[in-house]
């Protein structure tokens, strides 16, 4: 194959070979977070408290800290992607993609909820679970203003699990008894 024989990639082509790299960027960007909070510990305690130098580590530690929370939330969204099949509340899966999306999002001020009208379960692998409520979460961020609030509602309707989301869609799957 020659570079004349390449096609342009699609977006999702692009994002796809994005989502292949991340498992191993996360793992390559854990560890010297690991180090630099390490030091920034040693350095913080040894730095004279009410001094420049104290307030300068304690801002490194601070962002080392925010910057290791993204890299576990994310690094948990990918691992439950592989997990297997089993009983999912849908409540469960509302508020944790709620909670990436709070993390990871560049989007801000604009308020990010649950509502649970019922506590659905279904049979299901968790992670396209996760995945299709954190881009139902995503289209509608996409087109969300400062102050407005974005709101996941979890329901039951004629046997099936919905989560709904006003504006953009919904997702449907068949409930399970608890």
């Amino acid at each position: 194959m020659t570079t004349d024989d390449v096609k342009p990639a699609s977006d999702d082509a692009h994002l796809a070979t994005l989502g292949r790299l991340m498992r191993g960027a996360l793992h390559e960007l854990a560890n010297p977070l690991l180090a630099l909070l390490g030091t920034a510990e040693l350095a913080l305690a040894e730095a004279e408290p009410g001094t420049k130098l104290h307030g300068r580590l304690d801002v490194v530690q601070r962002t080392a800290l925010e910057l290791a929370e993204i890299v576990r939330a994310l690094q948990a969204y990918l691992r439950e992607q592989d997990e297997p099949a089993g009983r999912v509340s849908l409540v469960d899966s509302a508020e944790h993609a709620v909670a990436l999306v709070r993390r990871v999002s560049a989007v801000r001020d604009v308020e990010l909820t649950v509502r649970v009208e019922s506590e659905p379960l279904v049979l299901a692998r968790p992670g396209p679970i996760l995945r299709s409520l954190v881009e139902l979460l995503l289209d509608r961020l996409e087109d969300a203003e400062r102050g407005d609030e974005v709101e996941l509602v979890v329901s039951e309707q004629d046997g099936e699990a919905v989560v709904s989301l006003a504006g953009t869609g919904e997702f449907r799957h068949a409930a399970v008894a608890p």
